[in-house]
């Protein structure tokens, strides 16, 4: 009889912590998701070029934006599971994208639309537009380099397409 207390017991027990039981789970493992790793840059963004239709509009962006130069800009860069974010005060748009291995491509948007009359009386109108910023991490991860290309349609129809080189380092 004391026999079959003890397996009884035994057999609650195994029961009890899901042991031996044809009804039990095994417990799974823990589920594991990586922590975004945050880190803080600082962005020097160029002006490169401006394409476009040859009007007076992009040709005055083009006198005016040639030469501009955005140094020492506070950036703060989140990778997660092949997903980057880009964020910084003076980006009108903050980017996002996917990072494989060093290289990353990103998009913003939409961009503001604007425009004023040129010099010359005409006016021509930009449409809001989107931003695409891609590039690549250094081996070391201490130095990026990116391309942002920002593409706006003007009432005319017409696209004007405005490029920024972007040169970072890790803080």
């Amino acid at each position: 009889m004391q026999a079959r207390i003890s397996a009884l017991a035994v057999a609650l027990v195994f029961t009890a912590w899901g042991c031996g039981s044809p009804s039990s789970t095994t417990p799974s493992a823990p589920s594991v998701t990586a922590s975004p790793t945050v880190t803080d840059w600082t962005v020097t963004q160029r002006f490169a070029s401006v394409n476009g239709p040859d009007n007076c509009w992009v040709r005055e962006q083009r006198q005016r934006l040639t030469g501009a130069v955005f140094p020492d800009l506070p950036m703060t860069v989140t990778r997660s599971a092949g997903a980057i974010r880009l964020d910084g005060s003076f980006f009108e748009v903050n980017y996002s994208g996917a990072l494989n291995g060093s290289d990353f491509s990103a998009s913003g948007g939409p961009l503001s639309g604007g425009g004023k009359p040129c010099q010359d009386g005409t006016s021509f109108q930009q449409l809001a537009g989107v931003s695409n910023l891609s590039g690549r991490f250094s081996a070391d991860d201490r130095s990026m380099t990116a391309t942002e290309v920002n593409s706006y349609r003007l009432t005319s129809g017409e696209t004007v397409t405005y490029s920024w080189e972007w040169q970072a380092t890790r803080k």
